[in-house]
């Protein structure tokens, strides 16, 4: 039964890269194809943001349904917040909110909301650096993330493939965030590449960007299905 459970859950691993692979070549290629923008459908609303979105949703649910079957107490949260037991329903209520984050576009939204203020309060206007602070709300979110596998680490040390997926996901996010701070503005990378090769670049790059979010989702929504496998490392 418990190997039936492992090839089923890596068949299910290979088929969810499988789809992501698939679904970056074929939206970059109908992009070119159709609109000559190889990052026309990685816009908000379109497959290339709803499929990640979905990603997170999926996620969350078996976060929290597995917290419901390794606690007996649904009030338990509430006794003791913090306690290691309470790991998949903190695990269900982030994924929730970066779904819901991606789907309603919410730190973009405060992004905006900041430079009011600064704008309103200080009158500074929106300039290369300031449009940087979406970049530092997300590089907050990834730090908090990365405390909490720390703070939580004995929970995950006993799903070493949760473990590892979960520290890749925070990876490839932290590497999307490097690229996105080069590429908010390109200042940067029009200093490196010159503005004529950062222009030719500028499509890939973005499709690049979604693809690392894609694949971080990919290695979520694998880690949070790996506890169910019912195999824990001593």
């Amino acid at each position: 039964m418990v190997k039936s459970r492992v090839w089923a859950f890596w068949f299910f691993s290979f088929v969810v890269f499988l789809v992501s692979a698939l679904l970056i070549s074929i939206l970059s290629f109908l992009g070119v194809y159709y609109y000559q923008s190889l990052e026309y459908y990685f816009h908000e609303g379109y497959l290339g943001t709803l499929y990640p979105v979905s990603l997170l949703a999926i996620s969350s649910l078996s976060c929290f349904l597995f917290h419901l079957r390794e606690t007996s107490s649904l009030t338990f949260i509430f006794k003791h917040p913090l306690s290691q037991k309470n790991t998949w329903l903190w695990c269900g209520f982030a994924f929730a909110y970066l779904s819901l984050d991606d789907l309603f576009e919410i730190h973009e939204k405060i992004d905006f909301k900041l430079h009011h203020w600064l704008d309103a309060l200080a009158k500074i206007k929106s300039n290369a650096v300031t449009d940087k602070l979406d970049d530092l709300i997300v590089a907050i979110v990834l730090a908090v993330a990365v405390w909490f596998l720390l703070r939580y680490r004995k929970t995950f040390a006993t799903y070493p493939i949760m473990q590892i997926s979960y520290a890749l996901a925070c990876f490839l996010v932290l590497l999307m965030v490097c690229l996105d701070f080069l590429t908010n503005g390109g200042t940067i990378l029009k200093l490196i590449l010159g503005r004529a090769l950062y222009s030719d670049l500028k499509s890939f790059l973005f499709v690049i960007e979604e693809s690392l979010k894609i694949c971080a989702c990919s290695f979520l929504v694998v880690g949070s299905f790996a506890p169910w496998l019912g195999k824990r490392h001593a």
